[in-house]
């Protein structure tokens, strides 16, 4: 088999998609341990300063997830070369638009998610998910804002959506170089496959129940997103959007009203998924045009 070949064969383009993850723990795992070594020595708590240490740990880790990224936009793979031809249809106005309307798509779903799954009951028999949720909100507001809300957000996307799907999307799409009708339903369904099968991949990778149902529905938005705009920074918008409603949840007044009783619980819950519902119709509708496949 010579180089060519073997770089096209299912199993390498296989192995291709679980490296850069693997790539992305080891590199958070081993630095988050560095500097937490490092908090000991300097007699920090390292629980206390939890998100601090994961925001130094993600920031650390974004080089290497962006080498990847780079080495496959500047690769003419099938799927590079249909966000190629997304984006140059959207004007910078167009995409300022979309940033805008997925942050807010983002912000809305992250409550309404996020109230279904308190509403279910499994984030009080998750410990998984409670622990985390502790760590999450322990280090300072601060750290949150620019962890959870910012960096570790850009990471994730930069690698599930911008590395991982669009890995899976060349491993599932056939090429299709005469265009024809059949062909762009073979690509139409290899990349549903892909975008769920990115999703599962991005709640699996959070370990716990509660967040494993949040991540994965999420992440099936996110990747949409991806097409829509074809780069990834409409789902780093929405996906900061999402966290940035569940810090403010926890660390403001905010959602106050929310918590007031069960009827504005519901409420709360109903209006956020429908003004999502929405801003999702706002962004198909903006976006059609001439499909470019």
């Amino acid at each position: 088999m010579n180089p060519r070949d073997r770089q096209n064969s299912p199993i390498f383009k296989a192995f291709n998609i679980i490296y850069p993850v693997f790539v992305y723990f080891v590199a958070t795992n081993l630095s988050m341990s560095l500097f937490t070594m490092f908090a000991v020595f300097l007699g920090a708590d390292p629980q206390e300063q939890y998100m601090a240490l994961q925001t130094a740990s993600v920031a650390v880790t974004i080089p290497f997830i962006a080498r990847f990224y780079q080495k496959d936009k500047n690769e003419p793979t099938v799927f590079w070369e249909h966000m190629e031809l997304v984006i140059a249809q959207k004007p910078t106005a167009m995409r300022a638009a979309n940033g805008i309307l997925m942050f807010l798509a983002g912000a809305a779903f992250g409550v309404a998610l996020n109230n279904l799954l308190i509403l279910s009951g499994l984030e009080d028999v998750s410990p998984g998910y409670q622990q985390v949720n502790q760590q999450l909100f322990s280090g300072g507001i601060y750290f949150e804002f620019m962890g959870a809300c910012l960096l570790t957000p850009f990471l994730e996307e930069l690698l599930y959506r911008g590395v991982v799907y669009g890995r899976l999307c060349d491993l599932m799409i056939l090429d299709n170089e005469e265009k024809t009708g059949q062909g762009k339903k073979r690509e139409r369904y290899g990349r549903m496959i892909a975008v769920a099968l990115s999703a599962l991949l991005f709640g699996v990778i959070h370990m716990n129940l509660v967040q494993f149902i949040y991540a994965g529905l999420l992440g099936i938005l996110l990747a949409w997103f991806m097409e829509k705009t074809g780069h990834f920074y409409g789902a780093f918008l929405a996906h900061m959007g999402a966290n940035l409603m569940a810090v403010l949840r926890v660390e403001s007044s905010a959602f106050a009203w929310m918590e007031s009783g069960t009827a504005a619980f519901y409420a709360a819950t109903a209006a956020s998924a429908a003004v999502g519902a929405a801003l999702l119709a706002v962004i198909y509708l903006w976006n059609r045009g001439p499909r470019q496949e």
